[in-house]
C-alpha cells in the first residue's frame, strides 16, 4: 500500500508550497566572471553612457554616492578600495555579516546622496586547482591556513550538509532477485521522531517509493533489518537515474544511493527554526536548503551565495520603490563576489559575477532591469572608465598576479571537499 510522510513536514516544505526561483548557476557561469575592478570600470562607463540615459538615468557625479552591501569579511576590503578609487568617495555601507542588506541603512544613504550606486551581493571563497577548483574556503594569512569563506553562509549550510551526506551514504539501493529495485531507508530519514538531530531529512515516500516490501518468510530480502524500512523504488525515481547510477544499483549488494538523492525526492528542515507569524522561517535560506545541499551543477557555498544574493537583492529593490524614495535615483549592480588569495601580492583579489542590474530613476517607482546575459553583452563592449585615483596608489597594485584563466569552474565540473 502507498505510504506518505508529508504530514510531518513544516508548511513551507510541503511539495505544493511555491518557492520563488533564483537565477540558474548554469546560466550565470556560462561566462567567466569579471575582475571586480574591471567590472567597476565598465559599470562607471555604462552609467555615463547614452544607453543609461535612455533608461532614464542621468549620472551626476556631484550627487552620486557609492554604496556597498556585502559581508564584513576582510577578504572583501578591495571592493571598498575600488569604489573609492573610481569615484573619489568613501562608500556608504548598506550591508551586514553574511552579505545581508541592511534595510535600516537606506534612509540615511538617500539623505547622503541623491543617487545611490549600489554594488552588492554575497561572497564565496575559491581555491584554484584541478577539477574546477573548490569553493567555500580561502587562505587566511594571519592563521596560515585555509578557512571557510563566507564563514556565515557555510556555517548555516554545514549541519544540513552533514545530514544530507549521511543520508547519501546510508540509504541503500539494490536488486535482490533481479526483478525490482529495493531501497533500504534508515527510519530516521522517514519519521522525524526517529532522529535525535534537530536537522530532519525526510525521504519523500510518495515520490521515491512505489510500495512497501511485504514480509515473506521464505524470502530473506523481505526481512526487516532493525532501524530500517524496505520499499520498492518508484518508476519516476528510476527514470531520473543516469545509466551509470542505474547499472550500479542493479546488483544484489546494497549500494549507497549517493547523489542520486536529488531535491525532488527528499525534504530537509530545522525543527528548532524560528518562524514568523506566517509560518515562514526567519532564516530565508531554509526553504531552499534541499536545493543547496543536493545541487548537481553548483557546490554548496556557491549555490547558497546565489540564493542569498537573490533574496537580499529583492529586499533592496523592493524597499526603494516606496513613496519615500520617489525623489531619488537608485542603481543596483548585484552579483556574487568570488574571493581568491594572491600569494605574489600577499593580498586578496575579488572576482564578480553579475546576477542583475536595476535602475530606478527618480520620479519612478518601478525599475529597468537587466539580466546577467545582458550585462555581459552591454558592459563587455565598453572600455574601462578612468578611475578618479590611480588604482595602484589605492590598491597597491594595478593588476593582480592571479589571471582570470585560473578560475576554471564550470557548472557541474568542480571538486567537492
Amino acid at each position: 500500500m502507498k505510504k506518505t510522510n508529508r504530514g510531518w513536514l513544516p508548511a513551507y516544505c510541503q511539495p505544493d508550497a511555491f518557492l520563488p526561483k533564483v537565477p540558474e548557476t548554469r546560466v550565470l557561469f556560462s561566462r567567466r566572471p569579471f575582475l571586480f575592478q574591471d567590472f567597476l570600470g565598465k559599470a562607471m562607463a555604462f552609467l555615463q553612457s547614452g544607453t543609461a540615459r535612455k533608461m532614464g538615468f542621468v549620472y551626476r557625479p556631484e550627487s552620486a554616492l557609492p554604496c556597498k552591501w556585502r559581508c564584513a569579511d576582510e577578504s572583501l576590503f578591495g571592493v571598498d578600495l575600488c569604489l573609492y578609487a573610481y569615484t573619489g568617495q568613501y562608500p556608504f555601507d548598506k550591508g551586514a555579516i553574511g552579505g545581508m542588506y541592511n534595510e535600516a541603512s537606506l534612509g540615511a544613504a538617500a539623505h547622503h546622496g541623491g543617487i545611490n550606486m549600489d554594488f552588492g551581493g554575497s561572497h564565496v571563497g575559491y581555491v584554484p586547482g584541478e577539477g574546477g577548483g573548490r569553493f567555500g574556503a580561502i587562505w587566511r594569512p594571519l592563521h596560515q591556513e585555509y578557512s571557510t569563506d563566507c564563514g556565515y553562509l557555510m556555517g548555516v549550510i554545514e549541519p544540513f550538509r552533514k545530514v544530507y551526506d549521511d543520508a547519501c551514504r546510508n540509504i541503500l539501493v539494490y536488486d535482490p532477485v533481479g526483478e525490482r529495485l529495493v531501497v533500504s531507508i534508515p527510519n530516521e530519514f522517514l519519521h522525524p521522531d526517529w532522529s535525535s538531530h534537530h536537522i530532519k531529512l525526510l525521504v519523500d515516500l510518495e515520490a521515491m517509493t512505489a510500495e512497501t516490501v511485504d514480509y515473506q518468510d521464505d524470502l530473506p530480502h523481505t526481512h526487516t533489518l532493525v532501524g530500517r524500512s524496505l520499499f520498492y523504488l518508484h518508476p519516476g525515481f528510476i527514470a531520473c537515474l543516469s545509466p551509470a547510477q542505474a547499472q550500479a544499483f542493479h546488483t544484489p549488494r546494497p549500494t549507497p544511493m549517493g547523489r542520486a538523492l536529488t531535491h525532488q525526492f527528499f525534504n530537509i528542515f530545522d525543527a528548532t527554526a524560528s518562524l514568523d507569524e506566517a509560518g515562514q522561517p526567519k532564516q530565508k535560506l531554509l526553504p531552499y536548503m534541499k536545493h543547496i545541499v543536493s545541487a548537481a551543477h553548483s557546490p554548496e557555498g556557491l549555490k547558497a551565495a546565489i540564493i542569498n544574493t537573490s533574496l537580499n537583492h529583492n529586499a533592496l529593490t523592493d524597499a526603494v520603490r516606496s513613496q519615500a524614495f520617489l525623489p531619488y535615483d537608485f542603481v543596483s549592480f548585484t552579483g556574487i563576489f568570488i574571493d581568491l588569495y594572491d600569494d605574489d601580492l600577499q593580498s586578496y583579489v575579488n572576482l564578480f559575477q553579475p546576477l542583475g542590474l536595476t535602475i530606478k530613476p527618480k520620479g519612478c517607482q518601478r525599475e529597468v532591469e537587466m539580466t546577467t546575459e545582458e550585462i555581459h553583452h552591454v558592459l563587455g563592449k565598453l572600455p574601462l572608465a578612468p578611475p578618479m585615483l590611480p588604482l595602484e596608489d589605492v590598491l597597491g597594485f594595478s593588476e593582480p598576479e592571479i589571471p582570470l584563466e585560473k578560475f576554471t569552474y564550470q557548472p557541474g565540473y568542480f571538486t567537492r571537499p
